[in-house]
């Protein structure tokens, strides 16, 4: 019998931040900054400046979410290019909150910059209802080698 093993080089890389504040609202083109950081494997989230820069090429997800009310236009940046949308449609009357979310798989090289900005001006709940995520996935990673293993 054989299986595969994955090869790896050590390296975590991987952050989930929030926002601590209660609301806020941003402008447009604004990036969004998460102000607690749950975790920041790499330290490529900048809780500064609210950018991940990545620290080793490879295949990454990330998953935004926000909790919001009125009409919400939110985008992933990659390198200042956004590439993924959030939209949550003031039509919606009988919920004023709603809560919206995407994920998406990236290719990045080092150095490669993602962020969340703000389409038009909004507003986000905090209380940790908000968040961003991020981390190298390592089934389509180029850094960990598929290695077969013979068992017998």
């Amino acid at each position: 019998m054989f299986y595969l093993k994955l090869a790896s080089t050590g390296k975590k890389i991987g952050f989930s931040v929030s926002m601590k504040r209660h609301s806020f609202t941003y402008g447009t083109r604004q990036t969004v900054i998460y102000d607690n950081i749950l975790t920041n494997d790499g330290n490529g989230y900048d809780d500064r400046t609210g950018v991940f820069t990545c620290p080793v090429a490879g295949t990454y997800m990330f998953v935004v979410d926000a909790l919001c009310k009125e009409a919400t236009y939110l985008a992933l940046d990659h390198n200042k290019t956004p590439i993924a949308f959030l939209h949550r449609d003031s039509q919606y009357s009988k919920n004023p909150l709603v809560q919206i979310s995407r994920t998406v798989l990236l290719k990045l090289t080092k150095g490669d910059h993602v962020k969340v900005s703000v389409g038009k001006h909004v507003f986000m709940n905090g209380y940790d209802y908000s968040g961003f995520t991020g981390y190298q996935n390592v089934f389509f990673s180029t850094q960990y080698l598929p290695t077969c293993i013979n068992s017998e």
